[in-house]
């Protein structure tokens, strides 16, 4: 039986020994080498856990099933000895010599071939017997051995020695056996842990992302929920955690409408508001998970305040001031106090009225006053109320529903003064805000609410309002072009910039400041600026201040020829001496008359007629030729009684 055996191996014998001759093994050496240090061995074990772990019980058992044999091996995928358990063998002479210690190393140059090495090169259970092996400390003995794989990778074997006698037909095949088994245990191990470490990775991303996640399951219970996410919906996430979803939220959950209708939303906005009374106003997206019949098995919800969304569009926008009070060019004693009261309006938290003429810095105090505030670090925006024209001038600052008006966004829009919440927005040139406007900004001041065009969901907020104009607001209210009451209300704190002319001193310290910036961006070399034509600009008045000043330099800069500015490079067109009077002529005279804007026309003309009339309407229509619609509508606009 041994004698078939050995032919039935007689090639994988031969190709060992043929291997043996080529690395000049010596034929003495001993059954097992040592040649490793503890701390290279402690790091193979530790490498070899899960094999180590899986293949204990079943070498346990097979240690007591082959008690004929002498050792039962783990050897890893290079020849090292990874666990060994003793059998309860002959206790012969042959036997006791035998000494194969965890570490040892089972190499064809040292040892020779065995069935160890064997099987790793052939890839198959081998046995070997007696003098099939190189070595004569194998002669009296039988080794076999079978593969361990992971995924088709062999990692270590499984092995047996004994005296060769002993080895019977059956053996190999429950060494073979013995090594699927523990091939099996593996493959389940590492992929319970591939899915722990995947599942664990999961829950880190959904945790260290900065919206909420929600997972219900196909009948709405919570599988999963990130803590942010239940900090957004004010719940306790553990508790939340297997329950329904109509438990864990006091109000109805839209998540539902998704496991019913299998329709997906993405970056959807949501008002709601819960039993207490708190309002949750956030962007949501909804995709419904599908099994491949195409049933919906959960829904992934997730969700972010809007106030987050604000914020991301307002980095995404530039919605932040550039400028700080250091970077305001002057030592003049009207500049300095000017700084000084709008640092201190800067700390309040009342509206700010900047006024100045214009090119005087407006812009740049009203940047520094909020980078100088408590609200510093968040939204700054700002709106030119002159720039926009008076239909979109509502919806830019209040925003408007889905389809509210003609040409509306099927999506709708925030505006302004919600992007500014909790920040500041800067209306620019407010003394050109239309009159109907001025009213809607008045309640907006009054209220610190909102409503979107078209919506009926009123938004608290919370935002410092800076306005600034170049017009003189008192003249305008008196001449009905500016509500008084609008302006009692932002003329809370007041800064008012000094024009050029009053602080000539600073006008040195300004043209270096501008020589520096435009060499470098228009690629000159300007060292400085000749004492003539110094003289010139010191002795102009500057009504274009201090963006009249910079023109000028630019023009220089890019004419002068040397390093030093020239009296001739210095090009100033005096705007004063064109004139600014627009001339008018009616039919009868050739007289300038005042220019005044058509609405203020309007609702004089409508007063007049209404006070003509002792306040018929009907006939008030007919002394100003329109229909009675007509005027009502006027009288609505203008905010008229009878």
């Amino acid at each position: 039986m041994i004698e078939l055996l050995s032919k039935n191996y007689a090639d994988y014998v031969s190709r060992g020994l043929k291997r043996c001759e080529l690395l000049n093994t010596e034929i003495d050496n001993d059954i097992c080498c040592f040649n490793i240090s503890a701390f290279d061995l402690d790091s193979i074990v530790r490498k070899n856990e899960v094999l180590i772990i899986q293949s204990e019980s079943i070498m346990e058992h097979l240690s007591t099933y082959m008690s004929n044999f002498i050792s039962v091996l783990l050897v890893n995928k290079d020849g090292y000895v990874l666990s060994e358990k003793k059998c309860n063998g002959i206790k012969s002479k042959s036997s006791s010599n035998i000494n194969i210690p965890v570490g040892g190393r089972f190499s064809e140059k040292f040892n020779g071939n065995t069935s160890i090495s064997t099987s790793i090169i052939e890839n198959k259970p081998i046995c070997l017997l007696g003098k099939e092996h190189y070595c004569k400390s194998y002669y009296d003995y039988a080794t076999l051995s079978a593969p361990i794989y992971d995924n088709g990778e062999i990692i270590g074997v499984l092995a047996v020695i004994g005296l060769k006698e002993n080895v019977n037909t059956h053996t190999l095949g429950m060494i073979a056996s013995c090594a699927e088994a523990i091939s099996i245990g593996v493959v389940a191990e590492n992929s319970k842990k591939e899915i722990l470490l995947k599942t664990k990775s999961e829950r880190a991303i959904a945790e260290s992302i900065t919206d909420g996640v929600l997972i219900v399951d196909k009948d709405g219970f919570v599988n999963y929920l990130n803590q942010v996410g239940a900090d957004i919906l004010c719940v306790d996430r553990e508790k939340s955690l297997d329950k329904h979803i109509t438990e864990v939220v006091d109000f109805n959950p839209v998540v539902l409408n998704v496991l019913k209708t299998g329709k997906c939303y993405i970056d959807k906005e949501f008002i709601l508001t819960n039993k207490a009374g708190n309002k949750l106003h956030f962007v949501k997206t909804a995709t419904p998970i599908k099994d491949e019949a195409g049933n919906i098995v959960s829904v992934v919800d997730t969700f972010r305040k809007i106030k987050r969304v604000h914020k991301m569009v307002n980095e995404m926008t530039g919605a932040y001031a550039n400028y700080k009070f250091d970077d305001i060019v002057g030592s003049s004693s009207k500049l300095l106090e000017c700084v000084h009261t709008a640092k201190a309006a800067a700390k309040s938290l009342s509206n700010i009225l900047i006024t100045g003429e214009s090119g005087t810095g407006k812009e740049l105090i009203v940047h520094s006053i909020h980078n100088y505030s408590d609200r510093k670090d968040q939204p700054f925006v700002s709106i030119n109320c002159g720039a926009i024209p008076r239909e979109l001038l509502e919806s830019e600052l209040f925003g408007y529903e889905p389809g509210s008006f003609t040409g509306a966004s099927n999506k709708g829009r925030i505006g302004k003064f919600e992007l500014a919440d909790g920040g500041t927005i800067f209306l620019d040139e407010i003394g050109e805000m239309p009159l109907d406007m001025q009213v809607k900004l008045l309640r907006v001041l009054q209220d610190r609410k909102i409503t979107r065009i078209g919506g009926n969901n009123v938004f608290d907020l919370d935002v410092r309002i800076v306005a600034a104009t170049n017009k003189n607001l008192v003249d305008l209210c008196k001449k009905d072009l500016f509500r008084e009451d609008l302006y009692y209300r932002i003329n809370v704190m007041h800064v008012n910039l000094p024009p050029l002319r009053e602080r000539k001193t600073d006008i040195p310290e300004l043209i270096h400041h501008f020589l520096n910036k435009l060499s470098y961006q228009l690629n000159k070399d300007i060292k400085d600026i000749s004492p003539n034509a110094m003289e010139k600009i010191m002795s102009y008045d500057w009504p274009g201040n201090i963006r009249e000043l910079e023109n000028i330099i630019e023009r220089a800069v890019n004419i002068c020829n040397g390093q030093v500015i020239t009296e001739g490079d210095i090009l100033i067109e005096n705007i004063n001496s064109i004139t600014k009077k627009i001339k008018v002529y009616d039919e009868d005279n050739i007289n300038e008359v005042e220019i005044v804007p058509l609405e203020v026309l309007e609702r004089r003309a409508i007063e007049g007629a209404l006070k003509k009339s002792n306040g018929n309407i009907s006939l008030t229509a007919n002394l100003l030729k329109v229909t009675r619609n007509t005027i009502y509508n006027k009288m609505k606009k203008y905010n008229l009684e009878v």
